[in-house]
């Protein structure tokens, strides 16, 4: 039986899949959220779009998808697909469940950096899937050798000392080959793939405006969350989120 199974809960399918895109994100890459209802409806899938609040600072804005995660598996979906919002679902991606292996709960690919991308997260229902997300939201609020500007050095750190982790083939998750006939491309940050994105006019002048936005916050040092503070004000955006998407 999944952790947390639940028959009252607002849920619809056993699998979830869902994109956090918050600070507008989700009508700058409104594009990609359109790939990601294609696909959740194309297999039955449960989908979730976190738009809101519409606000918050950006450490907040990418940690988010793992205390969310940790919480749907709490819900009781077999298995969870977290995609970033600049991710784009192809029609050729497969099931989610197609990923499974004996003994492994978490599935991550290796991006352009030679390291796991955590902008697509494959979770299986599973203990060590809990355990696998706990450990990275426990080292939240300290820094670790792998540490960047977000989340994704802690996952790394943490995916190197777990063996409940299995390295998704890398069309699960293309940052670095435009010509790779891939299943989820991602147009992430600082990578090859990024300026490949196809943005519309609307989208661009959302762009612009939260760029500004997000420079004004800079400025007045209201950007990031200081790292020990990180964990509370995750925990408090969580609730916050769950209130407003039951399914997470």
């Amino acid at each position: 039986m999944p952790i947390g199974e639940n028959r009252h809960m607002p849920i619809s399918s056993d699998t979830l899949v869902f994109s956090v895109a918050l600070n507008h994100y989700d009508r700058i890459y409104d594009r990609n959220i359109a790939s990601h209802r294609l696909y959740a409806a194309r297999h039955g899938y449960d989908y979730v779009c976190v738009s809101r609040p519409a606000w918050t600072t950006v450490t907040e804005a990418v940690w988010l998808k793992i205390e969310l995660l940790r919480s749907s598996l709490a819900k009781g979906y077999r298995w969870i697909l977290f995609v970033d919002a600049d991710c784009e679902l192809r029609a050729a991606a497969p099931k989610v469940e197609s990923v499974s292996k004996p003994d492994k709960a978490v599935y991550l690919a290796v991006g352009f950096s030679g390291n796991v991308n955590s902008g697509v997260i494959i979770a299986r229902n599973d203990p060590a899937a809990v355990e696998f997300f706990d450990a990275v939201l426990e080292v939240s609020s300290r820094a670790v050798p792998e540490m960047d500007w977000g989340e994704n050095g802690h996952v790394i750190h943490v995916a190197r000392r777990s063996e409940t982790v299995d390295h998704l083939d890398r069309r699960w998750n293309n940052n670095a080959d435009p010509t790779l006939e891939d299943f989820v491309r991602h147009y992430s940050a600082g990578g090859p793939m990024r300026p490949l994105y196809c943005m519309g006019l609307t989208a661009r002048a959302v762009q612009l405006a939260v760029r500004v936005r997000l420079k004004l916050l800079k400025v007045a040092g209201q950007h990031q969350v200081a790292r020990a503070a990180l964990p509370n004000r995750l925990s408090a955006l969580g609730d916050r989120c769950r209130r407003l998407y039951p399914q997470l």
